[in-house]
């Protein structure tokens, strides 16, 4: 009666699987482990175990054996019916990708501005458009400004006043004058050239680069110390992510990442870390990190959303895939083939990767785990337990390493109607007559107890 009890309960959980269950005695019921456990073949002919027509050619087929504490047994068939997979276990570096989505912004190493040193008007602009490209000392815009003609007027005249003693001195000094104010070496030498005082200076870009602000206008009047352009250099990007704080340790300066944009699909752009900033957001619980992109062919545009992905080696280890570990809620559990069969133990894991884990404790390099479809062999696992608590609660005795525990068995058969003969069976009937009697002798006890009072 056990082995049949034992049966029905496995064809129930696990017909469901598509896997058929062997519910014989002796060889054939406990089955052999198929060649995806490492054993011997299977034994006895497939049937549906989910059919009752098929019953009685289960005793011929191989099936899961529930063996107490002992390990697992499953054929090739079964394995294959429930898509199980096998690993080994290695010793390698956790391998993860630690992904962040940040903005592109310009290389602050390659941003300028242009402002005002002198006040004056605009009267005439030649970087009229945002986003224009201009070149090292093209042309911006010609300023006209009275403290720039008198600067001219005191160079011309220190010229004139060369031959006397200091002259030479003081013309250097109205040349610096000049040059402070960003008057270019083209133009100073114009004006020594003819002698003649310019109405309006041409202020020349320091710096090659799109132009990302203009804040002045033809015609306007500019003071000194006005922020008149703003000037990038977009041949490289910084992407700055905001990765967590556990990802913290997998991120050095001199990695390399892999930067991709949803506006430039194709196009993958290798960069490298190069800062990592010294303090967290404090709300957001996060690290900004660096990642500095060359930008060819400035198909990168400043304020586009891209995802970085840095590559880490995380700590060295015995490493299974990640769906070889199945946690079970307080412990962790990995399925080892071994002893001819799949035996459940219990692991200790640590960090987890992109599609590997860390096993601190429990398993060996070179052992073989179940990969995939180990919640079959958790409940298997969970089965045997309850069918040995089920067993021991119904008297069928318990398995216990060869200490055999037997109950008394308990009588199934009904038992003769004249081992009733004593029992007294009240039917609804009698019971309100009886209840009735008990009322009305009651009121006759009240009524007397009335007319014996004085």
């Amino acid at each position: 009666m056990k082995s049949r009890l034992a049966c029905w309960v496995r064809v129930a959980l696990l017909t469901g699987a598509g896997i058929g269950v062997g519910c014989g005695g002796g060889a054939g019921g406990a089955g052999e482990a198929g060649g995806a456990a490492g054993a011997a073949e299977e034994a006895g002919a497939a049937g549906d175990a989910g059919s009752m027509g098929a019953m009685a050619g289960m005793q011929d087929m191989a099936g899961m054996d529930m063996g107490g504490d002992g390990p697992i047994r499953i054929t090739s068939r079964q394995a294959a019916l429930a898509g199980v997979t096998f690993a080994v276990a290695r010793e390698a570096p956790v391998e993860r990708t630690v992904r962040a989505v940040a903005m592109a912004v310009p290389n602050e190493r390659g941003l300028g501005i242009v402002n005002a040193r002198v006040s004056g008007w605009v009267e005439k602009l030649h970087a009229e458009e945002t986003g224009r490209f201009v070149r090292a000392g093209e042309p911006l815009l010609e300023l006209y400004a009275p403290e720039l003609v008198t600067a001219q007027e005191e160079l011309l005249l220190a010229r004139r006043l060369a031959g006397v003693t200091g002259g030479d001195s003081i013309v250097a000094a109205a040349r610096r004058r000049l040059e402070l104010w960003d008057i270019g070496e083209a133009e100073i030498a114009e004006i020594e050239r003819t002698g003649a005082v310019s109405r309006r200076l041409t202020i020349r870009s320091l710096y090659a680069g799109h132009i990302l602000e203009k804040n002045v206008i033809e015609g306007q009047m500019v003071r000194a110390g006005d922020r008149l352009f703003r000037i990038a250099n977009l041949s490289t990007i910084w992407i700055e992510p905001a990765i967590f704080e556990n990802d913290i340790p997998l991120v050095q300066v001199g990695q390399r990442a892999q930067v991709t944009f949803n506006a430039l699909p194709g196009y993958v752009f290798d960069g490298r870390v190069t800062f990592i900033h010294p303090e967290l957001d404090m709300k957001t619980r996060t690290l900004k990190v660096r990642v500095e992109v060359p930008n060819r062919g400035l198909l990168i545009k400043p304020v586009m959303y891209g995802t970085v992905r840095i590559a880490a080696d995380g700590p060295r280890g015995v490493t299974v895939p990640l769906s070889a570990v199945l946690p079970t809620g307080p412990r962790d559990l990995a399925f080892v083939v071994r002893q001819g069969g799949v035996t459940p133990t219990e692991v200790v894991v640590g960090t987890r990767g992109d599609s590997t884990i860390l096993v601190a404790d429990g398993l060996a390099p070179g052992d073989t785990v179940i990969a995939s479809a180990t919640f079959l062999f958790d409940s298997e696992s969970q089965l045997a337990a309850a069918m040995a608590g089920i067993m021991l609660n119904m008297g069928m005795g318990l398995d216990m390493g060869g200490m055999e525990m037997e109950m008394p068995e308990m009588p199934m058969e009904p038992a003769a109607p004249d081992s009733m003969a004593g029992m007294r069976m009240d039917t609804m009937p009698e019971r309100q007559r009886r209840q009735r009697r008990q009322q009305r002798q009651k009121r006759q006890t009240r009524q007397n107890d009335g007319g014996a009072r004085p």
